[in-house]
């Protein structure tokens, strides 16, 4: 069988393109489709110069970094560290020192201030010593008053009655209605100044006695101030061979009635009060207890 001939050499043949050319043999930039070649673009969307995407472009401020401008920077407090000066401003200079006082002013100021103190505590215990007037010591005052010429002292018996060691005074009945009032006078209950004391055990009789010394004044003021705190009534006294003046009266308990009496001189007081309730009180048999206490309780000094 003979060859065929060549399908390049068969003039008849037919092209199955027709008379296109076929597509891998179109030249580079040519048409690659049904859609046209946009120049310098990489898809359907147009590029628009100095863009990084669709929104539009902010010029940059001068001398900034983004799209806000550029806010000045305050300077920062305290001392400027030495630098590189900025554009159009001064060289700046080391910094001012502080401005110090003196040293020798300051320590003059101190040495003063300590010899003035130094004299005046001299002049103050000098003044002391003195008694304020220049001349010797005085003996025997309290608190710029004359000393009392007496001593309470409340011993272990008093009156014929022995102490109470089982009631303390302030445990007491009458203890907070008496003491109160005295110490509103401003004359101190002695050291030694009070005392219950009591027949024994069993006895009806069991009284509070307060007393002290100092600058009493008038005496008849003065118990009037001492009334206890529930004073009720009451009446002038006897004050026994001691002198001075004396008062009784009656003062209320809760709801229960109490009897007292009292004395006072120009430098002394004393006070004795039932810590039993009466139903009838009996001033001068309470007198009688009062002046056969103060006999043992007060003494000249």
């Amino acid at each position: 069988m003979a060859d065929s001939p060549s399908r390049s050499d068969t003039p008849d043949s037919a092209s199955p393109w027709g008379d296109a050319r076929p597509w891998w043999t179109a030249d580079h930039g040519g048409d690659t489709g049904p859609h046209g070649m946009v120049p310098d673009a990489t898809g359907p969307q147009l590029m628009i110069g100095n863009m990084s995407g669709g929104y539009p472009v902010v010029p940059v401020a001068q001398g900034g970094t983004g799209p806000l401008p550029l806010m000045p920077v305050p300077p920062p407090s305290g001392p400027a560290l030495p630098g590189p000066a900025l554009p159009g401003s001064a060289p700046q200079g080391p910094p001012s020192p502080a401005r110090r006082r003196p040293l020798r002013l300051v320590l003059v100021a101190g040495a003063a201030m300590v010899a003035s103190a130094v004299l005046m505590a001299g002049v103050l215990a000098f003044r002391m010593e003195s008694g304020g007037d220049g001349g010797g010591k005085k003996v025997g005052t309290t608190g710029g008053a004359p000393a009392s010429r007496k001593v309470i002292d409340a011993g272990p018996v008093a009156g014929g009655l022995r102490r109470d060691v089982l009631t303390s005074p302030p445990a007491s009945a009458a203890y907070p209605f008496v003491v109160a009032a005295v110490r509103a006078t401003g004359i101190p209950v002695a050291e030694r100044g009070q005392a219950v004391y009591t027949e024994g055990p069993g006895r009806p009789l069991n009284v509070l006695f307060v007393g002290g010394t100092g600058s009493v004044g008038d005496p008849a003021a003065f118990l009037r101030r001492a009334r206890p705190t529930t004073f009720i009534a009451g009446q002038g006294a006897e004050p026994g061979v001691g002198g001075g003046t004396a008062v009784c009266g009656t003062f209320a308990v809760l709801a229960e009635t109490h009897t007292y009496c009292a004395w006072a001189t120009e430098d002394s007081y004393g006070v004795v009060a039932s810590n039993r309730p009466t139903l009838n009180p009996h001033f001068p048999l309470m007198a009688e207890i009062m002046r056969r206490i103060r006999q043992d309780v007060e003494r000249p000094r």
